[in-house]
């Protein structure tokens, strides 16, 4: 019982942080004209890569960044300029690199990666919070957070089912609602991306 509840407290969180219903409108962009069955490989493709990401940081994401000698605040900087970069494409209504003719299927599977997996859902703040909660974990096995892990397994989940039932929304809106809907979106990801770019500025800044 004690595990469960454990679980849970790490799994609100970390919910709350990648928010994969406030993605639902930029998944809908880079999956338009793809079949169902597709658009359902990439919802298993983002949530797969939300996993991997955030069970890389559980078990030593700050290390790996301290490795390559980068500060977490040049990291949080970083994935606000590409937000920036994305939803400044977005307003003004690009087609996403996912549909463009000389991209190979490989891109378009890179288009769905980057941001959307991270730094949209699995980014600077989720990391920060599965880091927070790995020092915390009660329930280490060896060297891996147990606890944790099964919260980023949950995690996971909800944005696969989050992801794969957003077909059934797009289906039901107007093209020129799904158009109004894409450049609204793209205004509001040039705000997170402002906000998370300065954020990570401040704290670069600040240390020391």
């Amino acid at each position: 019982m004690l595990l469960l509840q454990t679980i849970f407290f790490a799994t609100a969180p970390l919910v709350a942080m990648t928010n994969p219903v406030a993605e639902v409108p930029l998944f809908l962009h880079l999956t338009e004209g793809k079949s169902k069955a597709e658009a359902h490989r990439a919802a298993i493709g983002v949530a797969l890569g939300v996993w991997a990401i955030l069970a890389l940081a559980a078990v030593g994401g700050l290390q790996f960044l301290s490795f390559l000698g980068i500060e977490f605040s040049a990291f949080r900087a970083a994935g606000g300029l590409l937000l920036v970069v994305m939803g400044l494409e977005m307003l003004r209504g690009e087609e996403p690199e996912s549909h463009s003719a000389q991209r190979t299927p490989a891109d378009a599977e890179d288009a769905l990666w980057v941001p959307l997996t991270m730094p949209l859902i699995a980014g600077p703040g989720a990391i920060a919070v599965t880091v927070s909660l790995t020092v915390r974990d009660p329930y280490m096995v060896s060297w891996i957070p147990a606890a944790t892990i099964a919260a980023v397994t949950l995690v996971a989940l909800t944005v696969y089912g989050v992801l794969a039932l957003s077909g059934l929304i797009g289906g039901r809106i107007h093209p020129r609602g799904v158009r109004i809907l894409t450049r609204f979106s793209g205004f509001i990801l040039v705000a997170i991306g402002f906000q998370m770019g300065f954020t990570g500025i401040a704290e670069f800044f600040s240390v020391g």
